[in-house]
């Protein structure tokens, strides 16, 4: 057909139409005949229109099949909706499908549907057993709508809470929504009946990221000493770590290499340590190690990346980086060679990496929209901040994280209306979503507009995530707003400790401030100033108030 088209627009008559002839619709065939050779053009999302047309044209579930998995696969999720939906039009019983809809409701929020579809791919209830409950879990934990996450699992089971498996998936949930007291109660059932060595670990990381250090370090010590593992003794070591206790940390470890030889793992805790610690030199030996003996490779490329930039050697960092080729720390690496090329002053060539790399690995062309489109928000780069966001709201309408991110640019560029629709929309769609709350309750806040449902969304967003910087200096800016000085005082000190961002500086420092402490105000406004010269809310701010 394209040969005779070319042969047609080559003739040097026109072709005169045949008013009887019947017009030519394409078919199926020629609509995923177009979709592979706009994938040999690397023309992906072109490719997913083209298969979605040949699925809804067609009454062959495979095709709906290809269709739905390409768009998913390359993150063209509302294409992957439409098509799964025609999947399971004329495949009702297929499982695959049906998990393809249910995680494609999920990122939309639509929890009930979700229900409906993994319920429909599980099975009858009473076949369940407790390891699909568990690998449901660990399929969906990346999944950035958590908490659904949570209650999906809740629903699903019913309220028969037998299996093990089923308690352990729900505990797992639970910890990553920092529902730690459901959390503990599941992950302790199971641990009592002595049969689950992730049970006991993770009732050790529950208990320390609750708060409960000391408890958390004599469970896990106790298990160690019982069931003298590996895996149980670098739990403690991490633990050690984490609560600042390195010392004791590095000691155990000195007679772990005793016991196991220089083992991968052991080699990793400590070069984690030793960074942790400033000893680069000893970090750096750790990971050559790693590397030199093909055990680990990936991450110590990226963390040896991570000392080279530190020294301000990007041009090693980024050949470190760009040496990762796999695995967990793939996706990062890219991030971290963007970033190395703006601190070298070239921020240009770190958003042509990401293209680049979205280009030669198109599976991944999405998540490099998304860090270019962080990037350049990070750089004020706001137009062209908000075309990137703008295109992946084409792919992935209503997702609220992107919706966030899209309200923040609007304000910055002074489009303060829009960008409250914006965020009204992200929090229509997740009404328990801290973030979208926060950027929601704040932004009121900058309008001075309905400050008390403003404060309520942002006290709610506090209650979610009470250790977010950004969540807690919103809490302080309405305090201040509302009148309460020592209150907002208090939540912005705080909020400061944990990030000395220039915003949360400029902040404070007013409220210091406005209180007739001028001088405390005047520091923290120097020394966020030197840190961050070109920070627009920090000068705007200091440029208010007379030396």
């Amino acid at each position: 057909m394209l040969l005779l088209t070319a042969l047609l627009g080559g003739c040097s008559q026109p072709v005169q139409e045949d008013a009887a002839a019947p017009r030519y619709v394409p078919n199926e065939s020629y609509h995923l005949m177009m979709a592979e050779i706009a994938i040999q053009r690397g023309m992906y999302l072109t490719a997913a229109q083209e298969y979605l047309t040949a699925a809804e044209r067609s009454k062959d579930s495979a095709t709906a099949r290809r269709a739905t998995e390409f768009a998913f696969d390359y993150g063209y999720d509302r294409f992957a909706l439409r098509s799964a939906t025609r999947w399971i039009k004329l495949e009702p019983d297929s499982t695959v499908a049906h998990e393809y809809l249910g995680r494609l409701h999920l990122r939309r929020y639509d929890l009930n549907r979700a229900v409906e579809h993994f319920a429909a791919a599980l099975g009858p209830r009473e076949l369940r057993s407790g390891d699909d409950y568990l690998a449901l879990e660990a399929d969906l934990s990346e999944e950035r709508n958590a908490r659904d996450v949570l209650r999906l699992l809740l629903r699903l089971h019913g309220g028969d809470e037998r299996t093990d498996g089923f308690k352990l998936a729900v505990a797992r949930a639970a910890y990553r929504t920092n529902r730690y007291l459901l959390a503990l109660a599941y992950a302790r059932q199971v641990a009592v009946g002595g049969n689950s060595y992730e049970a006991e670990i993770l009732t050790g990381r529950i208990l320390f990221a609750s708060g409960a250090t000391d408890a958390a370090l004599v469970h896990i010590e106790n298990l160690a000493r019982t069931q003298p593992v590996l895996g149980l003794e670098l739990e403690y070591v991490r633990l050690l770590a984490a609560s600042r206790r390195e010392g004791p940390a590095l000691q155990m470890l000195g007679q772990m290499f005793a016991r196991y030889g220089r083992d991968a793992e052991l080699l990793s805790m400590r070069a984690m340590i030793s960074m942790g610690l400033g000893d680069i030199e000893a970090a750096e030996q750790d990971l050559n190690e790693l590397a030199a003996s093909g055990r680990s490779v990936y991450q110590s490329f990226y963390y040896l990346g991570q000392i080279e930039a530190s020294r301000g050697d990007y041009e090693k960092a980024i050949r470190h980086f760009k040496r990762i080729g796999a695995g967990e720390y793939l996706l990062p690496a890219q991030s971290r060679v963007a970033e190395a090329h703006v601190a070298s002053g070239d921020p240009d060539l770190g958003l042509e990496h990401l293209a680049e790399f979205g280009r030669n690995y198109p599976r991944y062309g999405y998540e490099m929209i998304e860090r270019r489109a962080l990037l350049l928000q990070s750089l004020r780069r706001d137009d062209e901040a908000l075309a990137e966001l703008d295109e992946l709201l084409r792919i992935r309408p209503g997702t609220p994280a992107l919706l966030i991110s899209r309200g923040i640019v609007l304000d910055r560029l002074e489009r303060r209306r829009e960008a409250i629709e914006t965020m009204k929309e992200a929090t229509a769609i997740a009404p328990y979503d801290a973030s979208a709350l926060n950027s929601l309750g704040y932004t009121l806040a900058l309008e001075n507009r309905r400050l008390d449902d403003a404060f309520e969304m942002v006290r709610f967003a506090v209650h979610r995530v009470p250790d977010s910087p950004p969540i807690l200096d919103s809490m302080g800016w309405l305090e201040f707003l509302r009148g309460d000085a020592v209150a907002a005082r208090s939540w912005l000190e705080l909020a400061y400790r944990l990030m000395p961002d220039p915003e949360i500086a400029a902040h404070l420092g007013e409220v210091l401030y406005t209180a007739g402490e001028t001088g405390p105000a005047r520091r923290v406004w120097q020394e966020a100033l030197i840190q961050n010269p070109d920070s627009k809310p920090l000068l705007e701010t200091i440029a208010r108030f007379p030396r």
